[in-house]
């Protein structure tokens, strides 16, 4: 079985509709997870088998690894399925995160330079919708261990999971807060009863 997107709509009181398949256009026969949407609703970055187009792309062991990819809203339609470009058939690049300004995108990935099993990275996005290099996040955020699942509150408080910082089980999950410059240096575990 491999896992897929869903929409839930939302009543008045706050509860949650019956949970039907998100867009065919996004969904694939394999895995698409962590999605993220633009403020306006028109942009959608999210996670997916390296699949596209009907074609499956694999690394030099013949394994399926996953990419970042964004679809477009238009014409009340989810469309123009894109990888992006520092996606490749080597290395995964997953769990797509935006920051509240929506300048830059946040990820996990083991790509080269990473500092451990999968590290956190940033990209920024350009005026004209293109990448700049994606920057690890360095040796406060990362380690030899895995850090995933990045999510930027408007306070520009990033949270993430780790099992490479101290920890109460596996991937435990912290905090950093963003220094005036954008680094992070301090991280905190979150504690009991999130972590366990």
């Amino acid at each position: 079985y491999f896992t897929g997107l869903y929409a839930a709509e939302t009543s008045p009181e706050g509860t949650l509709q019956a949970p039907e398949k998100f867009a065919k256009n996004v969904n694939s026969k394999f895995h698409e997870a962590t999605p993220v949407f633009t403020k306006d609703g028109n942009t959608m970055y999210f996670t997916r088998n390296n699949f596209n187009n009907g074609k499956k792309g694999k690394d030099a062991n013949k394994v399926t690894l996953v990419k970042i990819y964004k679809a477009s809203f238009e014409n009340d339609n989810w469309d123009k399925v894109t990888e992006l470009p520092f996606d490749s058939d080597s290395y995964s690049v997953a769990h797509p995160t935006l920051s509240p300004d929506e300048k830059t995108l946040y990820f996990a990935s083991d790509m080269p330079g990473t500092l451990g099993q999968s590290d956190l990275f940033k990209v920024k996005i350009n005026d004209d919708g293109s990448y700049s290099t994606p920057q690890n996040l360095g040796k406060a955020i990362n380690t030899e261990g895995r850090e995933t699942f990045p999510f930027v509150t408007p306070q520009n408080e990033l949270y993430f999971a780790s099992d490479g910082h101290p920890g109460l089980g596996g991937l435990d999950i912290f905090v950093s807060k963003a220094e005036k410059d954008g680094s992070y240096k301090d991280v905190l575990n979150v504690g009991e009863p999130l972590n366990s």
